[in-house]
């Protein structure tokens, strides 16, 4: 059962009791909602207009204690919050939820003709979810094969993607890694389903674990653009808790999905270094410039290549050491440094006399690759910026 098939189930469910449904997956994200039939509150109109459920949302259900749940129950309306009472019907097989069909009631009394008519359509819903859930399960399992590495799960991986007939295994494709602290959390991990990676859902692959998830998408040039990506993202952290980082790190482009390893190892650098940048959301591999060095070096390598002198500045003067960051990548200009800083022209002229007494003389190429390679290094092992 496809989704407008799931569409058509709510609409008519909604139609036979005259009351607004929605129905959410198992991290409460809307998948299917009715009309209103002149009937909304609060909860309602921000989830149909951000197209997710908020944290806030979700909190406020918490208490009920949803995924323990096996029969349908009333959550109490609040007229002060313009909040309405709800039916919940949870949508469970054995002990996996599924899902939650929800209908926004008049009055906080249910018919036994709304339970029936709920209960027939959770039924249906059991179906096209559980199927739907064994299909992420499946291809999570192909994608995990695909870049793993090993010659005989790939192999497997391989031959699955053939016999789906989708996925275009002749085309270049890149693999793409979402991570973050925010992935903690079921309902970004959720949407990473929902959204688009590629420009059709053929044209892409997705796994989902606990640390990670993947996307294996094909590309049709050299050129990646940035865009469709960080519209991705948005969608995900739309439902992240405030505050907690998502980034993404993005392979270069190979062959076909038999090269995924290659790239799927570019992309677990990439956001390596996005994690890194703090106002970087999305790394890509062919843009990393000289962390593609140095995200490739064991940690003890590259802590030993970090020179002395820079060692001690950021030990000593960590203020002079930002500057000389700033510097390196203003490309010396002078102006556009102080207004960055926030400093005066003469204080910068001076703070460049004081990194000069610790042996670096930024005017000389040889010492800004001293300072901006360096600080790169430090960055990926933790101790640069001080906190």
């Amino acid at each position: 059962m496809d989704a407008a098939a799931r569409e058509r189930i709510v609409t008519r469910l909604a139609e036979e009791i005259e009351l607004p449904v929605v129905l959410e997956d198992a991290a409460q994200q809307p998948i299917a909602y009715s009309p209103h039939h002149d009937l909304t509150d609060a909860i309602r109109r921000e989830t149909i207009l951000r197209r997710s459920t908020s944290g806030i949302v979700v909190d406020h259900f918490r208490p009920f204690r949803l995924p323990e749940r096996a029969r349908p129950f009333v959550v109490p309306g609040d007229a002060a919050r313009d909040l309405l009472p709800r039916l919940c019907v949870p949508i469970r097989h054995q002990e996996v939820n599924l899902g939650y069909l929800w209908v926004l009631l008049r009055s906080a009394e249910v018919t036994e003709a709304q339970l029936t008519a709920a209960d027939d359509a959770r039924t249906s819903l059991l179906r096209s979810l559980l199927a739907e859930d064994r299909v992420r399960e499946s291809e999570t399992e192909t994608v995990l094969d695909l870049v793993s590495g090993d010659p005989e799960r790939a192999l497997t991986a391989l031959t699955d993607v053939e016999a789906r007939g989708t996925f275009p295994t002749g085309r270049r494709c890149r693999v793409l890694i979402c991570v973050g602290q925010a992935w903690e959390h079921p309902p970004v991990r959720t949407s990473f389903w929902g959204a688009g990676w590629a420009p059709t859902g053929q044209d892409q692959l997705r796994a989902v674990t606990e640390r990670e998830g993947i996307a294996v998408f094909t590309a049709g040039t050299d050129h990646l653009g940035v865009a469709p990506i960080e519209t991705a993202l948005a969608r995900l952290r739309a439902v992240a808790p405030e505050g907690e980082r998502l980034v993404i790190g993005v392979g270069s482009l190979v062959g076909g999905p038999a090269q995924a390893p290659r790239t799927y190892r570019q992309a677990r650098l990439a956001v390596r270094v996005a994690l890194t940048e703090t106002d970087l959301a999305v790394a890509s591999w062919d843009r990393l410039g000289t962390y593609r060095y140095l995200t490739q070096l064991p940690w003890e390598l590259l802590s030993d290549g970090v020179d002395d002198r820079l060692e001690r500045l950021v030990l000593e003067a960590p203020e002079l050491a930002t500057t000389a960051e700033v510097y390196v990548r203003q490309a010396g200009a002078i102006t556009m440094v102080a207004e960055t800083l926030h400093i005066h022209r003469t204080t910068l002229y001076y703070r460049l006399r004081a990194i000069a007494g610790f042996g670096l003389d930024l005017g000389h190429g040889e010492d800004r690759t001293v300072v901006d390679v360096g600080l790169q290094a430090l960055r990926l092992l933790g101790r640069w910026p001080p906190p």
